[in-house]
């Protein structure tokens, strides 16, 4: 176990020797895919819209109500605002050209209407709990919330169909609170609202963000986990083949097999410490998206709870195990250093694959996922997101792959050893 311990010590040493390999192994990797996640909302802004700058939401004839609701709720932060009259809009829409440039560029138009322009919106609420709590239940109002975008752009639909749910929906359900007089208290007279509840925000973010998340985080340490697990076998393994040195290696008192097992425990080990630090960024970078775009791929508010954040860093090693023992039984199955370097790069298309499969599925993985090595890990980690795993499924996940990855590990070495 010493002489183990002894080559695992030897392995990060060389790698800490060279601050810039260091940083190119444990910190490139992850900026350079946060940095990418973060910017994917401006492409596609850009893409869409022809400007990197987000329009404003145009709020016409804003009543009273709705400019409380905004100052009382953080959520709403998630937009500008620019509010006008509807004598303003009316002027401002009669410039055609301009009118339908800005809503190309990705303005959103949030008109509030009460039968009349010159109608109160709030007092015509107000009038239609009135008639309710009377007893009318044929009561009917014309109090319209409008909201209109580009629909031949997906950037504008999108942050269209979030205004709507994130912000007018909820906008809707306060107006008995705040309109709803007899009717309102009929109601509700038991309970008070809190105009601010961190609980609930707190609760409203992480459920929207870690649905998201399940869908893009897995993926992407799938991803850095490989690249970084084929890069540190191609230098430890193969090139130190390649050029030798390996040779010189096991004519030390040392045997083969420890030699081996201490490269791959000190692979195993760089791999996850990197992943866990990309998986620390990534959380980093949920909370520092204040404007939860509605294009972000990681919005605000993505947070595990102690026991899923345990299933995710017990993963992470578990998978970089089997990922190592892919790469270690290509590099000895192979003698050539190009057709190693190739073979090893080929499984970076399955992982991009399982990336935007796992981006753009609407359902959760089946039973039979769970049974297909690395991929299963990737599910568990969504599914961990998602506070939807289950024991058995964890279980499943860390004994298949692991016990997987022993089984490559003793049969590559046996092979080798007869050699």
């Amino acid at each position: 176990m010493s002489k183990i311990l002894t080559i695992f010590m030897w392995e990060i040493r060389k790698l800490f020797s060279s601050w810039r390999r260091t940083f190119t192994l444990f910190l490139l990797p992850a900026i350079f895919l946060v940095g990418m996640l973060n910017l994917f909302p401006v492409l596609i802004n850009y893409m869409t819209t022809g400007s990197l700058n987000k329009q404003p939401v145009m709020v016409v004839n804003a009543p009273d109500s709705f400019r409380d609701y905004l100052d009382e709720n953080i959520k709403t932060n998630a937009f500008k605002y620019e509010f006008i009259s509807a004598d303003e809009f009316k002027e401002f829409k009669s410039d055609k050209a301009d009118y339908h440039k800005r809503l190309h560029q990705g303005l959103l138009i949030c008109y509030f209407y009460a039968g009349e322009d010159t109608n109160d919106f709030d007092g015509v609420i107000t009038s239609y709990y009135k008639e309710l709590s009377n007893g009318n239940a044929e009561a009917k109002s014309d109090a319209v919330v409008c909201v209109v975008c580009d629909a031949n752009s997906i950037t504008s639909q999108t942050r269209a169909e979030q205004l709507r749910v994130g912000i007018l929906k909820d906008y809707q359900g306060s107006l008995i609170d705040k309109l709803g007089g007899e009717f309102g208290i009929t109601g509700s007279s038991l309970f008070s609202v809190d105009s601010f509840n961190p609980i609930t925000d707190f609760e409203d973010y992480r459920t929207a963000a870690n649905t998201t998340a399940s869908r893009v985080v897995s993926g992407v340490l799938m991803i850095l986990m490989y690249y970084t697990t084929y890069s540190l076998v191609s230098d430890m393994f193969a090139s130190e083949r390649d050029r030798g040195f390996m040779d010189k290696l096991i004519m030390t008192p040392v045997s083969r097999r420890k030699i081996y097992i201490g490269k791959i425990l000190a692979i195993d080990v760089i791999v996850s410490f990197s992943t866990l630090i990309t998986l620390g960024l990534l959380f980093l970078s949920s909370w520092m998206n204040r404007s939860n775009d509605a294009m972000s791929l990681l919005p605000f508010g993505m947070l595990l709870t102690p026991s899923e954040l345990l299933i995710v860093v017990l993963t992470i090693p578990v998978t970089a195990l089997i990922m190592t023992a892919i790469c270690v039984s290509t590099v000895f199955a192979l003698k050539n250093m190009q057709d190693i370097t190739t073979n090893l790069q080929l499984p970076l298309i399955y992982f991009l694959g399982d990336f935007f499969l796992q981006m753009f599925r609407g359902t959760r993985p089946t039973t039979l996922e769970y049974f297909i090595p690395v991929h299963n890990a990737m599910q568990l980690i969504s599914e961990s997101f998602m506070a939807q795993d289950k024991l058995w499924h964890v279980l499943l996940v860390l004994l298949l792959n692991a016990g997987l990855a022993i089984a490559v590990f003793a049969t590559t070495f046996r092979k080798e050893e007869r050699k």
